[in-house]
């Protein structure tokens, strides 16, 4: 896949997406805005990491309802971030994430994954993900599935 030119502040602003996103679900606690960063039929899509496919907002809440509760720490970083596709109100973004947290339990998850996601630009002039897939980069630990098992 190669970069797509982009205005430079759309480039920005789709890649502050990402980064709410991860500052969202790094926060363990702002289910609200964890939520806002999906459009309202978005699809989280996990089955590359070998858990379920989500959509809506219902369900998306849910399953970072169910993560919140499990993990007592979350920190991803972002790194090769480029732009995919753009047309001025959809985009579709790639990124390296490195997922670090521990669990309620004490079982510590490190991961090597990467984001394929496409994002509409919504009504109030935000980047939402309309589908966010998610699948790894490097190998996965096992203590992915068992800290998620139940998520």
């Amino acid at each position: 896949m190669r970069s797509v030119k982009v205005p430079v502040e759309e480039r920005f602003e789709l890649e502050d997406a990402l980064i709410n996103y991860c500052t969202m679900v790094d926060s363990l606690s702002d289910i609200d805005g964890i939520v806002d960063c999906f459009a309202d039929d978005a699809i989280l899509d996990l089955s590359g990491l070998q858990l379920d496919v989500y959509q809506g907002s219902d369900a998306i809440r849910g399953f970072y309802a169910k993560v919140f509760e499990t993990m007592s720490h979350h920190m991803h970083t972002m790194s090769n971030f480029y732009v995919t596709a753009y047309d001025g109100d959809t985009a579709s973004i790639r990124a390296y994430i490195a997922g670090m947290g521990r669990s309620q339990t004490g079982t510590d998850v490190l991961v090597h994954v990467y984001y394929d996601l496409d994002l509409e630009k919504s009504a109030d002039g935000e980047w939402r993900f309309t589908r966010f897939y998610e699948a790894p980069q490097l190998p996965m630990p096992a203590s992915v599935t068992a800290v998620h098992a139940h998520a």
